[in-house]
């Protein structure tokens, strides 16, 4: 960058001519010109397009500004070495000199590109992500060219998609060579990219495993679920759900036992009511189960499985600030959030249930305490009378 020009288009939008930056002498729109000039290097752009494009004006006044602009552009940026100009210009046409030398980080980006392939090499990869990882003309606009903006936009979601491939790739690779640090890294990256995709927070909390850190694996599934819930209005996917229960279930494997569970006993009868309303008994035991418990312990257990139970046991919905949307739950997913918030609470607490009437329960809500019963043996004992 010492000598000649070198133009810097990830990140903020700088022209250095001889190691001194000239930034500041040239305008809004003479960077976007310049820009878009470069971009399209390899074919001629018109005068008219250049004109209508940054300028709304009458035609008249529009070529004049863009004359004006193309001249201080050639004020600013000097003849080369070899005496090229930057800009070749016409009564039509307007473009880059291809003869003038010049280096960006666009140019040694395409370079890379070239050379890159499945089998990249890591410092390839990484010299790519390092130019990637900032954005295309960071926080650049110029007000009243939407035909700009729209082609900046353009690029810049394409240079992030190259991006999220490019930390994918580099994430294989430091799986590959077992080097789990620098994988969660580029993990960590790929999030700040796409935020929602949720394979990424699966891997994440995969490694935490990997290096012991049972805590953290869970704090990611929290960030993701909270997210998931506050932008999106969804719930974690099912493999996501899994993998917290079966990390929470070994959690309550490998926790020490010096600590004596608290005993939790409810008792459940079946009447007329239960014996025809499908889901019944089952409400009424969330309801007894969640008031029995303290208010902190509930308040650790992951909302999405509250929500999915506040189905059937609206007073969960006041009580846990939870989100009121009147949606249908399947059985299936009332079953796996009724497993969820079993395995939080025994952390705490050992559970007895003593069921009265059994025959009176309806059969959905009888097969769910028998699946608990079979699921969570441990921790949930059910006594039919």
């Amino acid at each position: 960058m010492d000598q000649g020009l070198f133009i810097q288009m990830f990140g903020s939008a700088e022209f250095f001519v001889s190691g001194k930056p000239v930034t500041t002498r040239l305008s809004a729109k003479s960077l976007a010109i310049l820009v878009f000039l470069i971009c399209h290097e390899q074919r001629r752009v018109t005068r008219e397009k250049l004109a209508s494009m940054f300028w709304a004006e009458s035609y008249d006044t529009a070529t004049y500004n863009l004359r004006y602009n193309l001249w201080n552009i050639k004020k600013v940026i000097p003849p080369d070495e070899n005496g090229a100009e930057f800009l070749i210009t016409s009564k039509d046409f307007c473009g880059i000199n291809p003869a003038y030398r010049y280096t960006s980080d666009l140019t040694r980006l395409e370079q890379l590109l070239e050379i890159h392939d499945e089998d990249a090499p890591a410092d390839i990869l990484l010299e790519i992500n390092e130019i990637l990882s900032r954005e295309f003309l960071e926080d650049f606009y110029i007000r009243d060219s939407d035909e700009f903006n729209d082609w900046l936009l353009f690029e810049r979601t394409r240079y992030q998609k190259l991006s999220q491939q490019n930390l994918e790739q580099l994430y294989d690779s430091y799986i590959k060579n077992q080097d789990i640090d620098r994988a969660e890294e580029a993990l960590r990256a790929l999030l700040r990219i796409n935020p929602y995709e949720e394979k990424y927070y699966c891997r994440i909390m995969k490694l935490c495993l990997q290096k012991g850190e049972r805590h953290a694996a869970l704090r990611w599934y929290q960030s993701c679920e909270d997210l998931l819930r506050k932008d999106l209005n969804l719930a974690p996917s099912k493999t996501l759900r899994e993998l917290y229960l079966e990390i929470t279930s070994q959690e309550q494997e490998l926790s020490p036992r010096g600590e004596t569970l608290e005993e939790l006993t409810l008792e459940l009868s079946g009447n007329e009511d239960t014996a025809v309303i499908s889901g019944l008994l089952l409400s009424e035991f969330i309801e007894l189960l969640t008031c029995a418990c303290e208010r902190t312990v509930v308040n650790q257990i992951p909302k999405v499985f509250l929500e999915d139970l506040s189905s059937i046991q609206s007073a969960l919905i006041p009580t846990y600030g939870l989100e009121s949307d009147c949606r249908q739950v399947s059985q299936a997913r009332l079953l796996n959030s009724l497993r969820g918030l079993i395995t939080q609470l025994s952390k705490t607490y050992c559970i007895t249930v003593y069921l009265k009437q059994e025959a009176m329960a309806d059969p959905f809500s009888r097969h769910a305490l028998h699946y608990l019963q079979r699921t969570c043996p441990d921790v949930f004992r059910l006594y039919p009378q």
